[in-house]
């Protein structure tokens, strides 16, 4: 599979789905965040480079936002 659809679909979209699954789970924003800042430096060791710690941040940022948006929701519903 091609690096580049790797950074920027899969794992944005996964990041979402954790950032969404992470609040639902936890109802905490932060928890659910952490765990993609943690899996994405895992994986900045193991398998990338450096240069892999942008896309990092920008992975945790997609999970805090997500998460930030499944709150928003679920106090708008209830």
């Amino acid at each position: 599979m091609n690096v580049f659809l790797i950074l920027l679909i899969l794992f944005p979209v996964i990041s979402v789905i954790l950032g969404i699954a992470g609040y639902a789970i936890f109802k905490n924003i932060i928890a659910a965040s952490a765990v993609v800042f943690f899996a994405s430096m895992i994986a900045l060791y193991l398998v990338f480079n450096e240069t892999f710690l942008i896309w990092v941040f920008v992975y945790t940022i997609l999970a805090l936002v997500s998460g930030v948006f499944v709150k928003a929701f679920n106090k708008k519903v209830n």
